[in-house]
């Protein structure tokens, strides 16, 4: 898998590129990495994908970034050095906000946006941010018993409590300070490109209510709500996940 060196950091991506008409890059949240993507992303026809992992994350060496806005900065030099054209963003939770915060800038490359189980605020409460900086292991469990539906398997939990388990501290507290600073709540109605809003039913971090928001504020967006599922939809309903990004981005390819 290739690597690229951006700002002086060799940053990790996946790419599956069968000159295909868009380019779907997915941006993973809080604490992730390229693996919570569904492998059936990869054999989407309309669609080049690229996975890649932030700063810090997973494969990827140098630094968390503490702000939602210097994340996006990371992005949108990873699609320059590309060159990539008719970009659609999919990011899941704070991947969602770096991916609406590029919107905002109106880039010339950007086709469309798939919003995953965010919000246009991610304020993070008191009682998780106090843990992750005296009781990391705890703010861990908790996380990811609130992170699927009651109905995952017991295994798809355990696995993502271990990986998260894997992840130094610092890349924890930079990416929570990121999202509780995030807030575009006023400037949603600014974002034009044609959005896919996608949310589990049971998300207890970021609720369907936060979809319904983004649904009503960005002037061109449709939600879709899966069900069952919490806020690892990505990796707790991956088949139906596909189908609907899949849905989407043939709709952008035949318009």
């Amino acid at each position: 898998m290739p690597y690229m060196t951006i700002a002086g950091e060799r940053l990790f991506y996946t790419v599956h590129d069968q000159d295909a008409p868009l380019s779907l890059v997915c941006i993973h949240g809080a604490g992730g990495d390229h693996t919570i993507w569904p492998l059936a992303l990869s054999e989407l026809g309309a669609c080049n994908t690229y996975t890649l992992d932030l700063p810090g994350h997973g494969r990827s060496h140098g630094a968390p970034r503490e702000t939602v806005e210097a994340y996006a900065v990371v992005v949108e030099a990873f699609i320059a050095e590309l060159g990539l054209q008719r970009v659609v963003l999919l990011g899941h939770s704070m991947g969602g906000a770096i991916a609406m915060t590029l919107a905002l800038a109106r880039p010339a490359w950007l086709d469309a946006l798939i919003l995953a189980c965010t919000g246009c605020r991610l304020r993070v409460p008191d009682e998780i941010s106090r843990l992750l900086r005296t009781d990391l292991g705890t703010a861990i469990e908790q996380l990811c018993h609130n992170s699927f539906s009651p109905t995952a398997p017991r295994s798809l939990v355990q696995q993502e409590d271990e990986r998260r388990r894997r992840i130094p501290a610092e890349v924890f507290l930079a990416d929570y300070d990121a999202c509780d600073g995030f807030d575009v709540t006023e400037r949603l109605g600014e974002i034009r490109e044609p959005t896919l809003v996608l949310s589990g039913d049971i998300d207890h971090l970021t609720p369907v209510k936060y979809a319904q928001f983004l649904e009503d504020r960005i002037p061109n967006a449709r939600l879709a709500v899966v069900a069952p599922a919490g806020h690892m939809l990505p990796v707790e309903q991956p088949a139906e996940m596909t189908r609907l990004v899949s849905e989407f981005v043939d709709r952008r390819v035949s318009r």
